[in-house]
């Protein structure tokens, strides 16, 4: 595919909706007037720049998207290895890398109003911006090819991009007809588990913000110089469950927020999808962010007529890939045995019936947990010390894994899967510990996401399969035939199977996409 032709795009959205947008094609340093219909047709690389905001004008004119989408701030982004990169995305556009590439800077405002609708159109300022995003393309593909990432980039990350936007232009359904009842609901459930939230941890009655949840754990002992606040609240127990109580609070105000952002109008929805969303390379909707809708009001979603949705997953994900690139072999055995964490549970930890706690436990021991907190942590949920330190040397293999990385890290200040997608390291000195769980978690979730990836173009090609929304390492997808879904799971196995060289067998299972509730009615309060 890196072979193909690539033709550099522009454009000038239409903001009124009314279908008025321009295209040009760049060629031999002149811009060339062209239509839909060509952009779509082009049989080699379209490379452009801010794809999302064309993307769904292209599809409604000629009902598909081009073979092959290279956004350069996209490709700059995903091979950069600098988090940094993807978390100022919105703040900066193509613009503020156009001066690298010979562009003067007088050129880049004009080319960036007149992109914006601020100014007239002017082709002279538009063929200088053109010159220097070809000579950033042509740069970063250099970059990649050096970095180890232009085939990742290219056999993946670039078909899964072209697959995603197609599938957000066609459309999510939106059963309308019950999003009323889901908002009443989400609105009802948040407040109510706002006013028990703040009695149980004496905060105030108001959706917590970030200083305040900072302050809370500072309070409650917690150090926050060398871990981030989402870790302490994901991974490490808390007194009274204030991590988990804190995250099941902010997800209902999210699903409050995102059910509210859609409208009874139309019944379906067109998320903006950024498919190198994240450090290790999750896919992640926005605009509306449906991935963070609970369960409990999922069943908005509904499918086109005459298909049904089914909702795949892989099993025990995070640990099958520790134990195939670790290689340690009690790794394996628990996660081939079955539930990981509950046997974890009552085999090691004499956790009985507490799950949860047991793989909080083990995945804050996996990302970097030091042993002396991993034990007190596990006290306080009631497990003998002794027993906690015996469980934690169980996996030998694995802490040896995971000093090998940290080395790796310290000595060459980056860390790739194994097709890339690495992670650099910004600053020099002994490893903090936020960066040995970085390292790790760069290894262990950016392969996950390869797996995850890989296993959407696998099923995309399926005849009777329609994407529909990538859930993290999960898929809702469409389908018509009872048979698919049983294909969909063997696809989602074989490909884990496959990227890890057989060291484990992947498992993937069918499960229930939203929880199966009974109608809901919200509390009325009486008239006065």
């Amino acid at each position: 595919m890196i072979d193909l032709e690539f033709r550099l795009m522009l454009f000038i959205r239409d903001f009124t909706g009314r279908g008025a947008d321009s295209f040009y094609w760049f060629c031999d340093g002149q811009l060339q007037e062209t239509d839909a219909a060509s952009v779509v047709g082009f049989a080699g690389i379209v490379v452009c720049h801010d794809f999302w905001m064309i993307r769904d004008a292209l599809f409604d004119k000629t009902g598909t998207l081009p073979g092959t989408i290279v956004d350069v701030d996209e490709l700059r982004i995903s091979i950069s290895g600098v988090p940094e990169d993807r978390l100022a995305r919105e703040k900066r556009d193509v613009t503020t890398q156009l001066e690298r590439y010979g562009a003067e800077k007088e050129v880049c405002d004009t080319y960036q109003r007149m992109f914006n609708k601020g100014v007239a159109f002017d082709g002279d300022i538009a063929a200088k911006a053109a010159t220097a995003i070809a000579s950033m393309y042509l740069d970063l593909c250099t970059q990649a090819a050096a970095d180890g990432e232009l085939e990742r980039f290219f056999t993946i990350e670039v078909p899964a991009y072209r697959l995603l936007q197609l599938s957000m232009s066609a459309g999510i359904s939106i059963d309308t007809a019950g999003l009323s009842e889901k908002r009443s609901q989400a609105e009802h459930d948040y407040f109510l588990s706002l006013k028990d939230y703040s009695a149980k941890h004496d905060m105030p009655l108001e959706t917590p913000s970030r200083r305040a949840i900072e302050a809370k754990l500072r309070l409650e002992g917690f150090e926050l110089d060398d871990v981030s606040v989402e870790y302490l609240l994901e991974f490490v127990p808390h007194n009274r469950d204030f991590g988990g109580d804190t995250m099941a609070l902010l997800d209902l105000d999210t699903a409050r927020r995102v059910l509210g952002s859609l409208t009874l109008a139309s019944d379906s929805t067109r998320p903006v999808v950024d498919v190198f969303g994240s450090r290790t390379s999750r896919v992640q909707l926005r605009t509306p962010s449906l991935q963070n809708i609970p369960k409990r009001y999922r069943s908005i979603i509904s499918a086109q007529d005459g298909a049904q949705l089914s909702y795949v997953d892989f099993d025990q994900f995070e640990v099958g890939i520790m134990a195939a690139l670790s290689g340690d072999e009690e790794l394996k055995r628990l996660y081939a045995a079955g539930d990981m964490y509950d046997l974890f549970a009552t085999t090691h930890l004499g956790l009985f019936g507490n799950r949860k706690a047991a793989k909080q436990l083990f995945l804050s021991y996996a990302y970097g947990m030091s042993r002396k907190a991993l034990v007190d942590a596990a006290f306080s949920l009631g497990v003998d010390r002794q027993k906690a330190k015996e469980a934690f040397r169980l996996f030998q293999r694995y802490e040896n894994w995971k000093k090998s990385l940290w080395a790796e890290f310290q000595r060459t200040g980056r860390v790739a899967t194994v097709l890339g997608n690495h992670y650099r390291r910004g600053g020099g000195g002994q490893l903090t510990g936020k960066e040995q769980r970085s390292a790790v978690s760069q290894v262990v979730q950016g392969t996950a996401s390869l797996i995850f990836k890989r296993a959407l173009l696998a099923v995309a090609s399926m005849g009777d399969v329609r994407v529909v929304l990538p859930m993290h390492d999960a898929l809702l997808f469409e389908h018509t035939l009872a048979e698919t879904p049983t294909k969909v799971v063997d696809a989602f196995e074989n490909v884990m199977t496959d990227v890890l060289s057989s060291l484990v067998s992947g498992k993937a299972s069918i499960s229930d996409f939203a929880e199966r509730e009974e109608s809901f009615s919200a509390p009325r309060t009486s008239e006065p």
